[in-house]
């Protein structure tokens, strides 16, 4: 039999009504999309500012893409809009081609999505190896944080266009600071990188943003010449003939992006062609690597499964309309859609509710936006960065992976620094390809024989009963080499079976293990466990349990068993249950 393919439209709704839609859960939607459209705000506004747009344009690319992604999307719980990552290809798009060069790119990359969707390569998103995501996502970080430093310290520098550039010019103009921004900044990241100690169901923008606000106006009380820059006083707006201030009020208004002012920076000759067909490619890589991983973080999250290439077409079709809107790049973003999930949403509803109720803002308070420092939403950006870049897992990569992948990730580094994502991503995918066929060669050769058995060990390689799985345990047997290519389908079958009470992951066939199927390996443990099961390992062969010693993974999970043999995992989990059985019935007893 053929199997039947998911659809590409709607299949998030379909799911939501599967699980069952009730009026509760759609009042838990509703608020969901309340406080993540609150969340999404200052981020929205500074997204855009980093990018080197207007503030109100990270709105629009919320509410229009937002809307359209979250709506035909393939996955119940994410949530989408403007994301840190991209501020790194937008900037150099917009100094050397103006906005309308941005929301050409951003049209054509939607239809690279598009195409990708329908082509069915969402799966694709599984030959990149965790190093490559970790190394390019680190880069960026890298990068947005020293975008951020001139805006930050209020420094007058010329522009660049490269971010070691940016960095030596920043300090080579060091002394244009203005202390007024800088207190202003400062005061941002420390409110943000400590509030989170004193509270954390409060998202800390929400509160530090509005104080920073609030400073920024009490210093020009004291002294006018404490001018600190401000979105009003940054940016204007021409409607109608008519300068607006800030962030103008009103519904996205449909344009046509060859029409703006900015226009003439954009010549339609082979080399401008050629260099927007490039920023293209660079977007809608970075949004389909971002959507994807956002939603298998939602899945892990919430024990479910998204539809990869109905995220792709929606996504596509988002980043096609949202710039006829003045909107830009569109992504799926981690930060929102975990709120989400924290706040309840289970639906493509609250991923509308996020848009109408940033709609709702521009619609009627506006005015308010323009208050907010240009030195705060830089800080904000830079706590962004910080979290982002996942400096500890990069790390961990670094000391306890082969030499190979912790390389590989500095590559990626210096590759997204230097140049850009496009190649940090290409460069990485071909090293990891080298790396793992050179590995399989050698595991072919060395791997040939099995090694003499000790008497007094039980033998890793055959069983000497016949084997039944008992009824209440989960059997799941993995085969091959757990790498980069395959982890993701491989682990996604191991999830929680209503009735179990334990799983084994018969690991005796697996020769080969990298840090992305340990990562992958990790997590479905986790969830397993997070379910209430007991877990065992058997059979884990000496090149895993290598890659698991260096990992420290028995230091970090000690409840998972590790057994040699299948029967022998089966009789003491089985044991396992039975104690904890009887010491139930022993307080029940002496009551």
């Amino acid at each position: 039999m053929i199997p039947v393919s998911p659809p590409l439209f709607f299949s998030a709704w379909r799911a939501s009504f599967r699980a069952g839609m009730n009026p509760k859960s759609v009042s838990r939607d509703i608020l969901a999309g309340i406080v993540v459209g609150t969340t999404s705000l200052p981020l929205s506004l500074a997204f855009a500012i980093g990018s080197g747009m207007s503030p109100q344009s990270g709105l629009y690319a919320s509410i229009i893409g937002g809307f359209i992604a979250g709506f035909l999307g393939g996955s119940r719980f994410q949530i989408s809009g403007p994301t840190a990552a991209f501020i790194v290809i937008l900037l150099p798009i917009v100094n050397q081609f103006g906005v309308t060069g941005l929301l050409l790119a951003t049209m054509l990359a939607g239809f690279l999505l598009l195409l990708m969707g329908l082509f069915r390569m969402g799966k694709l998103i599984d030959f990149v190896s965790f190093p490559v995501i970790a190394g390019f996502t680190f880069g960026i970080a890298l990068s947005l944080i020293i975008l951020q430093l001139r805006t930050l310290f209020g420094v007058t520098a010329p522009a660049t266009t490269n971010i070691v550039f940016e960095l030596t010019t920043v300090f080579e103009n060091m002394g244009t600071l203005r202390w007024c921004d800088t207190s202003v900044g400062a005061f941002t990241l420390i409110g943000l990188f400590t509030w989170r100690h004193f509270v954390r169901k409060v998202p800390a923008p929400i509160v530090i943003l509005p104080f920073a606000a609030l400073l920024s106006i009490v210093m020009v009380r004291i002294n006018p010449a404490w001018q600190v820059a401000t979105v009003e006083n940054n940016f204007v707006t021409m409607i109608d003939g008519v300068r607006v201030a800030g962030i103008p009020g009103g519904a996205p208004q449909f344009m046509l992006p060859w029409d703006l002012v900015d226009s003439s920076k954009l010549k339609f000759n082979f080399e401008h062609v050629r260099l927007i067909v490039r920023a293209a490619v660079a977007i809608a890589l970075l949004a389909s690597i971002e959507t994807l991983i956002t939603a298998v973080c939602a899945d892990r999250l919430t024990g479910t499964r998204h539809n990869p290439d109905g995220e792709l077409v929606s996504h596509g079709l988002a980043n096609m309309v949202s710039p006829f809107f003045g909107g830009f790049a569109t992504s799926g973003a981690i930060p929102r859609t975990s709120a989400n999930i924290q706040a309840g949403g289970s639906s493509p509803l609250s991923s509308a509710m996020h848009s109408i109720s940033l709609l709702a803002v521009i619609l009627f308070i506006p005015n308010w936006l323009g208050y907010l420092p240009m030195a705060g939403m830089a800080g904000l950006l830079i706590y962004v960065a910080y979290y982002m870049s996942d400096l500890r897992k990069c790390w961990t990569i670094i000391r306890t992976s082969e030499r190979a992948e912790g390389l590989t990730l500095v590559i990626c580094v210096v590759l997204t620094l230097w140049f850009d994502m496009v190649v940090s991503i290409g460069v990485g995918v071909v090293v990891t390809s080298i790396v793992f066929m050179q590995k399989m060669s050698n595991l072919a050769v060395t791997d040939n024989i099995l090694p003499a058995s000790n008497a007094n060990d039980q033998t890793l390689f055959q069983e000497i009963y016949s084997v039944k799985v008992p009824d209440g345990i989960l059997y799941f047997k993995v085969q091959g080499a757990l790498f980069f290519g395959a982890a993701q389908r491989t682990m996604s079958v191991i999830e929680p079976k209503a009735g179990a009470f334990a799983a084994v992951i018969d690991m005796r066939e697996v020769l080969f293990i990298d840090s992305t199927g340990l990562d992958m390996l990790t997590t479905s443990i986790a969830g397993l466990m997070s379910a209430g099961l007991t877990v065992a390992l058997v059979g884990v062969q000496p090149e895993p349990k290598t890659v698991f010693d260096a990992a420290g993974f028995r230091e970090t999970n000690p409840n998972v068993l590790f057994l040699n043999v299948l029967h022998n995992a089966f009789q003491v989990l089985l044991e396992t249950k039975d104690q904890h059985a009887k010491a139930r019935r022993k307080p029940q007893a002496s009551s």
